[in-house]
């Protein structure tokens, strides 16, 4: 085992984000992971028991790993130090309901009692950072003139919120119309979805993005969802964020 171990913040801090497929103004944390390497366990467990070295420590651990390794490989679930237990599903569906259909294997794993008493305890430091994702408040139909969820084709669209300025790779930024049904379940199929960039003529803010709606846009519901790379002042980040307007949108 590699004796590798992380560095810490001094709180447990969260972001927030606010849930776009509710009528009420609802907010979930997310928590910020800061992931602890085996160092940083051989550390904790020798703070009152210095009885066994550091890399008898490591050496043991490393034998445990081995272990646990060949029983996946066997297939079996493995109970993690009473933490616990790792175990095999499969990654997908089966076509056809055929065994020979059955997809490879992946790994899940279910916290044991012990564990999940001992975070209830864990409290959020008064610090607490706030989401970029973007938020789409409402829009404006330049064409009708009007706010509304039901928009003109072939005519300009304004979309009014926050963190909303698109940058970023432009196959994998900007305004997407996904074909929903009519309770706002969207189709999952990327490729069914209208993508749309504004112009570098055209309003591209945090608070104010523009576009034109393409004229031979199919008629029907979509959700629509800002994706964007747009960091702090002209800085474009690696990541995408991504925000999904509330209401459905009716086109034509």
């Amino acid at each position: 085992m590699v004796d590798k171990t992380n560095e810490f913040s001094e709180n447990v801090n969260v972001t927030m984000h606010r849930t776009v497929l509710n009528e009420k103004d609802v907010v979930y944390a997310k928590v910020h992971r800061e992931t602890a390497f085996i160092g940083n366990i051989i550390d904790k467990a020798r703070v009152d028991n210095k009885v066994l070295d550091r890399d008898t420590l490591l050496f043991a651990s490393g034998l445990l790993k081995k272990g646990i390794l060949a029983l996946l490989s066997e297939g079996k679930a493995v109970d993690v130090l009473n933490l616990g237990v790792l175990y095999l599903k499969p990654s997908g569906t089966v076509e056809g309901g055929i065994i020979g259909n059955v997809p490879e294997m992946t790994l899940s794993f279910t916290p044991s009692e012990e564990a999940i008493g001992i975070v209830k305890g864990v409290t959020v430091a008064g610090d607490v950072t706030k989401s970029s994702e973007p938020v789409v408040l409402y829009l404006f139909d330049m064409h009708k003139e009007e706010q509304t969820d039901s928009i003109s084709k072939g005519y300009t669209l304004k979309i009014k919120g926050d963190n909303l300025k698109i940058g970023g790779d432009e196959a994998s930024s900007g305004l997407f119309f996904a074909p929903c049904d009519a309770t706002g379940k969207k189709d999952e199929d990327r490729t069914n979805w209208v993508h749309i960039r504004p112009s570098p003529s055209m309003e591209n803010t945090a608070k104010t993005v523009c576009v034109n709606v393409p004229s031979d846009m199919k008629d029907g519901t979509y959700r629509l969802i800002v994706r964007t790379a747009f960091g702090s002042g002209k800085r474009v980040a690696k990541n995408i964020r991504e925000g999904e307007y509330k209401n459905i949108v009716t086109v034509g």
